[in-house]
């Protein structure tokens, strides 16, 4: 009988991703086992399918080396890159991760967060909380709609923000290499270079993954040509922006930013970011929304069927997108 293991050995994930629901749907065609303790380079010449997830064992050459029966791979979660060598791609393995759900999570996220920075709702807290009312006879927040809209990257993320921010009619930029002009204008978005997009744009949104190419892509030379006033959202990778220069344009008062990824995590209290008022810095939750979250697994576990099956399945991450893929 086709056997699966669940190489997901922290208490808390497990009860997070695998309900009751979820287990009866694998265990209607394989076997299930858990990994309990067992170092996986010795359980895993037993099974034709794994299912991981965070904190899950890396598939190291040796580990693949013993590996003679796999030839499924499910990730619940996103990146695969930390817990694969990269030699798997010479073994007749699958593999699949739950990036379609996870980033449907982060796209809503990352819309939350640019309300929450558009709305100016991080400044007008704390001024409540120090007693300051607001003026209606002078202030206005910049909002969404009609804003000029400028996503930087393109994938799952980046579409279902265009999906969500249609309702505001903004103009939205996209800066991305993957993006051909015709699925550009069937989205309804203007493609331009990273210079145009900064400039045009009131709201910046990163969408990269995390590569050498992209490593400080936006730095101090990329922020000054942001507006002034401007919002930038990172929601991608910390790296992607120079901190430096970030913490730079910032203080001076010229940009704003909610940001939910940084060069540290977690990012220490007393870090210069957490002491600048138009920064508002959040613990890596874009991915949070509960819906998604839950059904990392499940998601997982039908493309797994699926390719029981000989049916075609979604999220097979090949070769190519593994080298796109940010390494955490």
């Amino acid at each position: 009988m086709h056997k699966t293991l669940i190489a997901v050995d922290i208490p808390s994930l497990r009860q997070l991703l695998f309900s009751d629901e979820v287990l009866n749907d694998l265990h209607s065609f394989t076997e299930v086992h858990w990994l309990d303790h067992q170092p996986l380079e010795d359980v895993i010449g037993d099974y034709d399918a794994c299912i991981t997830s965070w904190g899950s064992e890396r598939f190291t050459p040796a580990v693949l080396s013993n590996a003679k029966k796999l030839r499924f791979i499910g990730h619940a979660a996103g990146t695969i890159v930390p817990f694969v060598d990269p030699s798997i791609y010479d073994c007749p393995i699958t593999i699949v991760n739950a990036n379609r759900p996870l980033s449907l999570a982060t796209a809503e996220g990352a819309v939350a967060m640019m309300m929450h920075g558009a709305w100016d709702l991080h400044t007008y807290h704390a001024g409540l909380k120090n007693g300051i009312w607001s003026e209606n006879n002078e202030q206005f927040t910049m909002g969404l709609y009609k804003q000029s809209i400028g996503l930087i990257g393109y994938g799952d993320i980046s579409r279902e923000v265009i999906r969500l921010l249609a309702p505001y009619e903004a103009n939205i930029l996209l800066c991305s290499s993957y993006c051909s002009p015709d699925e550009a204008d069937a989205l309804g978005v203007t493609l331009c270079s990273l210079e145009e997009l900064l400039q045009r744009s009131r709201i910046v949104s990163l969408h990269n993954t995390l590569t050498a190419s992209t490593r400080g892509l936006i730095g101090q030379a990329e922020l000054a040509m942001m507006q002034d006033g401007s919002l930038l959202i990172n929601t991608a990778r910390g790296p992607i922006v120079d901190e430096e220069a970030l913490i730079a344009g910032l203080a001076n008062g010229r940009l704003k930013a909610v940001l939910d990824v940084f060069n540290t995590e977690p990012l220490p209290a007393d870090h210069p970011l957490q002491q600048l008022p138009n920064a508002c810095c959040l613990p890596h939750i874009a991915g949070f929304q509960g819906y998604w979250k839950r059904n990392l697994a499940s998601y997982v576990a039908r493309q797994l069927h699926r390719f029981v099956q000989g049916l075609p399945f979604e999220g097979q991450v090949c070769r190519d997108k593994f080298n796109r893929l940010s390494p955490k």
